[in-house]
């Protein structure tokens, strides 16, 4: 089978940050340090031969480039200082860009500056409608859901999220194709593997690598993050998702609640009621886990935070704002009085939300979804080899 070639896709990764690429003389260092590597999936040298040959639809089509967990490793030992690390990372936005519609990924991976500035706007936007739509702020008690009523909330969130899921459920379509395409798949092929051992690999998948993280843990720590276990990388980025999982169903939980007449959204519940407990520990996870993110990149702790593109420092601020906003409606809650900030406090909240959720096909928060699949795929093929 032909391949088509694009002689200018490694000048174009190195507008996504893949600066030093054309350095790599194809030595196989990176491969053979990297504790994922395997018979079938050899990265990152083989994304690096791609980019160099110009094989853009073998980068977009591969599931490798999302099964890379940048620990840095493969720039820390390179010869040639090629930054194997940087080029991976470069590769996944370059791919974001390509699966989402209309590519608007390209504002937040090769435009960062226009990517916040509309996120800014954005911001402001929803906070300024917000803002139309709400009410009196009662004095005697912070009534937020007076403030901004119920259903106002409820269709709100409803309609971000079809909005999102439509968006999301377009990108996961573009990625598989482009895989299938790559890996010469067929629908035929997919489905008797599925009928196979679909429920096995979803387990792998889902479960065991994605929120256990198994490969992350036993392959991709150095020495040095096991001296302080709670700043170790596996740690800290499975806080962060724990986190934002458990917040996100306490929300969910909280909606259920109200639908099914149980309690009210927005009701005053003691501390240690089920779904405040679960977002509380949630929240105080996240913000750890992001917090943590954050200090790595500012201080570049090892290679692997050593460089950062603005579309990363966009990305962590939006979960950064949107966990600590929401910690703090949570104390202002139950502080006495009616803090009136409490107010204001819940508009900043919801509005860096939903931009949040907007912007995930768009941003590195998409990998959260890519990698899943890719995991998918890969386990896949594993178990219906052996």
């Amino acid at each position: 089978m032909s391949t088509r070639v694009d002689s200018n896709l490694l000048f174009e990764l190195q507008d996504y940050g893949a600066l030093h690429a054309e350095k790599c003389i194809n030595c196989g260092n990176c491969t053979a340090i990297c504790n994922l590597t395997t018979e079938d999936d050899r990265f990152p040298r083989q994304i690096i031969r791609w980019v160099q040959m110009g094989m853009k639809e073998e980068l977009l089509g591969s599931k490798e480039i999302w099964l890379c967990y940048n620990c840095g490793q493969c720039s820390e030992t390179c010869p040639q200082q090629a930054e194997p690390a940087k080029l991976m990372a470069a590769a996944r936005c370059y791919a974001i860009t390509h699966y989402a519609p209309f590519k608007l990924g390209l504002l937040f991976c090769k435009y960062p500056v226009l990517g916040g500035i509309i996120a800014a706007l954005l911001v402001m936007f929803f906070g300024l409608f917000m803002y139309s739509e709400s009410e009196v702020m009662a004095s005697d008690s912070l009534e937020l859901f007076g403030f901004l009523s119920r259903e106002f909330i409820h269709n709100s969130g409803l309609i971000a999220m079809v909005v999102f899921v439509l968006i999301a459920l377009y990108t996961v379509f573009n990625m598989f194709r482009y895989i299938s395409r790559a890996n010469h798949l067929t629908s035929k092929t997919i489905g008797a593997r599925i009928k196979e051992k679909g429920f096995k690999a979803f387990w792998e998948a889902v479960f065991v690598q994605a929120l256990a993280q198994k490969k992350y843990r036993q392959e991709c720590e150095s020495r040095e993050d096991y001296k302080h276990w709670y700043l170790s990388k596996w740690f800290v980025h499975a806080a962060t998702m724990w986190g934002f999982l458990g917040l996100l169903l306490a929300t969910s939980l909280n909606f259920l609640l109200d639908v099914i007449k149980v309690k009210p959204t927005g009701a005053f519940v003691p501390l240690w009621y089920p779904t405040r407990l679960i977002g509380t520990l949630s929240g105080i996870l996240f913000i750890y886990g992001v917090s943590i993110l954050l200090y790595k990149r500012v201080f570049s702790v090892d290679k692997a935070h050593s460089y950062s593109r603005p579309s990363d420092w966009i990305f962590l601020a939006l979960l950064w704002i949107s966990g600590v906003t929401g910690f703090v409606i949570e104390i202002a809650l139950y502080l006495p009085g009616s803090p009136m900030w409490g107010y204001w406090m819940f508009i900043v909240h919801v509005a860096f939300s939903m931009v949040l959720l907007f912007l995930i096909p768009f941003t590195k928060f998409a990998h959260a979804i890519y990698r899943i699949i890719a995991l998918y795929i890969q386990e896949l093929t594993l178990v219906t080899n052996t």
